[in-house]
């Protein structure tokens, strides 16, 4: 197709094929990078969360726009590890508060000074400027998408409110962010 025939959704369908090819070499990444520490992208991306500081399985899904039971799958995964340790939550008894382990802040420390000198060969060249505007106009279009999908939430034939819903059972894998 020529470019004078490209419409404004054309270009829009190529971001997001970019969008997910950066996703999924971002993914792979993390694993390769975590590997060797006995974890997947998915484990370190819930212990750089707690590495934070403490929280509930419940809170970290949300911060990762993350279904809970998945989640909690990798916390469990990350205690039987050693890596993480359930904390008491003067808050809520019933939900404890995943924290790293002495050992886990070992593990995160490691791979953060991996992650440091991957995301030096990944940047070489690029300016912070650049990258002010790629992320100004992703947050853009996400503010774009975010609206255009609430109003299929409240389409009055209902059929958006269902595909919505449907939508919503989509399992996100987790990323080293």
């Amino acid at each position: 197709m020529s470019s004078a025939n490209r419409t404004t959704e054309d270009a829009f369908q190529d971001v997001l094929l970019a969008l997910f090819r950066l996703h999924g070499q971002v993914l792979h990444a993390a694993d390769v990078m975590s590997a060797d520490a006995g974890l997947s992208g998915a484990r370190w991306q819930v212990m750089k969360v707690i590495g934070r500081r403490p929280m509930t399985v419940s809170q970290v899904a949300r911060r990762l726009g993350l279904q809970r039971q998945s989640v909690q799958r990798t916390a469990d995964g990350l205690c039987e590890h050693g890596l993480a340790e359930v904390l008491p939550n003067v808050d809520h008894l019933r939900a404890g508060l995943i924290g790293l382990s002495p050992e886990g802040r070992r593990t995160l420390e490691t791979l953060q000074e991996r992650q440091q000198a991957w995301l030096g060969r990944c940047l070489r060249g690029a300016s912070r400027a650049e990258l002010d505007a790629v992320a100004a106009s992703l947050a853009g279009l996400a503010d774009r998408v975010e609206k255009a999908t609430s109003r299929e939430q409240v389409d009055a034939t209902g059929r958006g409110a269902t595909r919505a819903r449907r939508a919503s059972g989509v399992r996100r894998r987790l990323t080293a962010a």
